[in-house]
């Protein structure tokens, strides 16, 4: 049998602290991201403003990010986002919420590479129709 001698495990704890903040950020404090991310954060939504814009595409590091999420909250105000479940699992990680705005909800999914020191570097967020929990 061949042995992996690339993979590294961590306890994840690092990683669920900053998943754990996550939805926070979004919903109130977008100076969270200089915190909880890299120089180089990168981000990938699989959605649209209403506009057809992509804004989060030219997302590069924490301080961009920051920037990004707090004229993200000027846009969308009333948008809350809730956490429905979240695990980490070494360097990587998957959160399950639900948002709602405008009296409609939806669900989506983050899933989360992060370094060694619990910092995210990288997040794939996809949105559905319909909420996780009712």
């Amino acid at each position: 049998m061949t042995e992996n001698r690339d993979t590294m495990t961590t306890s994840g704890a690092a990683g669920d602290a900053a998943l754990a903040v996550w939805l926070t950020m979004w919903n109130s404090d977008g100076e969270i991201a200089r915190r909880i991310c890299t120089d180089d954060f990168r981000i990938h939504f699989l959605n649209s403003e209403a506009d057809g814009s992509n804004p989060g595409d030219d997302v590069v590091g924490a301080d961009q990010f920051a920037e990004y999420l707090d004229a993200y909250r000027q846009r969308h105000p009333d948008v809350v986002f809730t956490e429905v479940a979240r695990a980490t699992d070494g360097l990587h990680g998957r959160l399950l919420w639900d948002v709602r705005a405008d009296g409609k909800a939806a669900g989506g999914v983050d899933v989360f590479d992060v370094t060694e020191d619990g910092l995210i570097r990288e997040v794939w967020s996809v949105g559905g129709t319909r909420p996780h929990r009712p």
